[in-house]
């Protein structure tokens, strides 16, 4: 996307001189055949006699400017010679409106015919000087409206994905493709081997989603780096919006300078229909939202995101990576702590490989085992990288933290426990709206904000997922305001900060394949911007509209009354956080953050005995509890029914995130405890490792006489697997409950 909000500062490379080749092909190797060595596709064939064409697809039944001609995709491909003989190849697809506007990359690179012979000859991005050579061709398919393509760009809409589609169709012999915009000779792929891949960052990989959800046959893998799965929750977050006419402002970016009066009348559609009024979801939205069709989605997926994007942010890879997962579509993630960066710019060399290894299997068929290694890749703190055999991370469970009690001028603390008291407070939605750091100040008055502060943690915690807060608020003077939520870490440490989305381009060039005359390998390596970052540190941050407590749709959004409690509940960003020891976790209550339409004059009373946050804790509540920093843990109470075995046991209470202590024996003789065991068939002797606790509220009962008779233990309350164990002596007996 255009830097909204964040990205590497544009550069402008020196002019080049033409270049000598810089590799030769390897002459050992047949040139029809792809060469695999060491589980890799090998540089056999030769860059700079690869063959360059233009090719235009018209796109069925989309005319998005309406000058009553279809419009017309075109498509600048460059392949292997060899792939007018006998070699067949694959396509990797970069879809993208930036080809002859903003360009590609840190460079701006842009499709240039530089000698003047009718044909593309500078190549934006390096996936040509690598894959090429290695037997892919690589395609770069321009949009409606930019490039060399016909009609006008319309905010990823139907007509925008289904001009990459046909790109797709093409491949596969189900469109027709010709060698001028207005038709002449037909044109077919007779060099493809059937398998596609798109790639690409921001709007490129936006439009690779957008082609996915729609199912195309053909299409084999998608490589989305930053991009965007659901258009509204790019300019709108919870109902209120971030921007005025984003839609228009985007296409008027990317539209050829010769075509901006031709599509000004379409710009303009957008602008009545894109709801800017009220900030909910209609059809313009609607049609959007291409995480409704993860159902549909054929091709594996290779995710890449950073926790830290201010641009394309976390929400749009949470909801598309939990629908691709929910639908089980083969899939890979890489999450760094960057912000709205090309993995080619913070991890050069691991990404070529990993990247180059996953076209290997998906493309060319390739054995090479990387679908059997860990699915996802998590820089779990500065140059740091964690492998998780998913995401987010496996044993991060739902932690409730309450808001308590604050006054005036002292903040407020987060523990495991509710208040013990009934309390309220109250924050006004201020004309003067403060900046985020004014609102994340520790020790700043409560009058615009509640701020609530956890102790020292005494060790590391964890979050891997997606926070919520779950207030019960009133409003009053209004009866419609923003809310707004922070969640902070207090405490310094050194790491990219959030200008540049934590990356400065640096002198050297490091070179990536081979060149041409016109066409250079080589790019400007990129370097952390590191700095020790003073306190305090964003981590996530979410908004809701009051009127959108219960839905986003359109026409469904209603005021509160005034002075009349409510539940708000809204989610934040997803992230991948490690609070490390001697830090404080903080939760800012706010009205507006980071929008255009802001709300004024409210004010908003928060019953603090009952609101909280939910921490996707890694470890869950005993990790939360063992840091030290958030108070004691709930209580829960194990009770056990001796079936007439013996004097009663009195129920014992312990804390949630400790295994229960085991009860008294029996006083009947012949009766004992044993275990823990993992096996719930009696006579088993499976001892359980580690402790086990109950959830919070959790009581717990055994039928002893019940379970000798082979009958199942009974559980009431909610938590995770429970042990408690009984059985006569002489006989090991372990009960497990789910």
């Amino acid at each position: 996307m255009p830097q909204k909000r964040s990205g590497i500062p544009p550069h402008k490379p020196p002019t080049k001189a033409p270049l000598a080749p810089r590799a030769a092909p390897d002459p050992a190797a047949p040139p029809d055949t792809i060469s695999v060595v060491d589980g890799a596709t090998a540089p056999v064939f030769d860059y700079t006699a690869a063959i360059r064409e233009r090719v235009y697809i018209p796109v069925r039944g989309v005319d998005q400017d309406l000058d009553g001609i279809t419009d017309v995709t075109a498509i600048d491909i460059i392949r292997p010679a060899e792939s007018d003989g006998a070699l067949r190849v694959p396509a990797i697809i970069d879809p993208s409106p930036y080809f002859t506007t903003i360009g590609r990359s840190n460079e701006s690179e842009v499709l240039a015919d530089s000698d003047g012979d009718g044909v593309n000859d500078r190549w934006p991005l390096y996936y040509d000087n690598y894959f090429v050579p290695r037997g892919y061709a690589v395609v770069l398919a321009q949009t409606n409206g930019t490039g060399f393509s016909t009609g006008c760009p319309m905010h990823g809409g139907p007509g925008d994905i289904a001009s990459m589609t046909a790109v797709i169709d093409w491949l596969q012999g189900r469109l027709p493709g010709y060698d001028a915009v207005s038709g002449g000779n037909a044109v077919v792929a007779h060099w493809h081997n059937g398998r596609a891949a798109m790639i690409g960052k921001s709007y490129d990989g936006t439009l690779a989603n957008g082609v996915a959800a729609t199912g195309v046959e053909g299409l084999t893998t998608i490589v989305p780096i930053t991009a965007i799965s659901n258009w509204y929750s790019y300019s709108r977050t919870g109902g209120a919006r971030h921007d005025s006419d984003y839609p228009a402002s985007l296409a008027s970016t990317v539209t050829n300078p010769g075509r901006q009066t031709l599509c000004g009348p379409m710009r303009m559609s957008m602008s009545k229909a894109d709801g800017d009024g009220h900030g909910d979801i209609n059809e313009f939205w609607q049609a959007r939202d291409y995480v409704h069709g993860a159902g549909n989605v054929r091709a594996a997926v290779f995710a890449v995101q950073g926790l830290n994007d201010d641009n394309v942010t976390m929400d749009q890879l949470g909801a598309w990576w939990d629908a691709l997962a929910a639908h089980d579509v083969p899939r890979k993630l890489w999450l760094s702590q960057l912000g709205h960066v090309d993995p080619f710019d913070f991890r050069r060399a691991e990404w070529v490989t990993t990247l180059h290894r996953w076209f290997d299997h998906w493309l060319h068929g390739v054995d090479n085992g990387i679908m059997n290694e860990p699915i996802a890749t998590v820089e779990t703190a500065h140059g740091v990288y964690t492998d998780e055999q998913d995401w987010p991370a496996p044993g991060a469970d739902d932690v409730e933290v309450y808001l308590t009690s604050a006054d005036a001028t002292e903040a407020g603390a987060l523990r495991l426990e509710p208040g013990s008291t009934a309390d309220t407070l109250t924050f006004a939605n201020t004309a003067t709206r403060p900046s985020e750091t004014a609102h994340m100040n520790p020790r700043g008055l409560q009058r615009d904000r509640l701020l609530f502060l956890s102790g020292p943690l005494e060790s590391d915690l964890r979050i891997s997922g997606t926070p919520q807060v779950q207030i019960s608020a009133a409003l009053g003077v209004e009866t419609q305001s923003n809310l707004g939520v922070l969640l902070v870490d207090y405490g310094g440490v050194m790491r990219p900060d959030r200008v540049g989305s934590g990356l400065v381009l640096g002198g050297a060039e490091s070179c990536w394949g081979q060149s041409s005359a016109y066409d250079d390998a080589c790019y400007h390596d990129v370097v952390p911007r590191l700095t020790p970052t003073a306190t305090p540190w964003r981590v996530s941050r979410g908004m809701l509209d009051s009127s959108n407590r219960e839905s986003l749709i359109a026409g469904a959004a209603t005021p509160v009354e005034l002075d009349a409690f409510y539940e708000f509940a809204w989610p934040l960003m997803p992230h991948d956080y490690t609070f490390v020891a001697g830090h404080r976790i903080g939760v800012v209550l706010t009205s507006d953050l980071y929008v255009a339409a802001g709300t004024q004059g409210a004010t908003i009373t928060v019953d603090v005995q009952v609101s909280k946050i939910v921490l996707p804790v890694v470890g869950g509540l005993a990790a939360a509890h063992s840091s030290g920093a958030l108070g004691p843990a709930p209580m829960s109470t194990l009770s056990v029914d001796l079936g007439g075995h013996g004097a009663p046991i009195e129920p014992t209470a312990f804390a949630d995130a400790a295994a229960p202590v085991a009860p008294a024996p029996p006083s009947d003789a012949g009766w004992a405890f044993d275990g823990p065991f993992t096996d719930t068939a009696p006579g088993t002797s499976n001892p359980a490792e580690g402790s086990v606790a109950l959830g919070v509220d959790a009581t717990l009962s055994v039928d002893v006489a019940a379970y000798a008779g082979r009958a199942p233990a009974t559980t009431t309350g909610a938590g995770p697997p429970t042990l408690a164990l009984l059985g006569p002596a002489g006989g090991l007996v372990g009960v497990v409950l789910e």
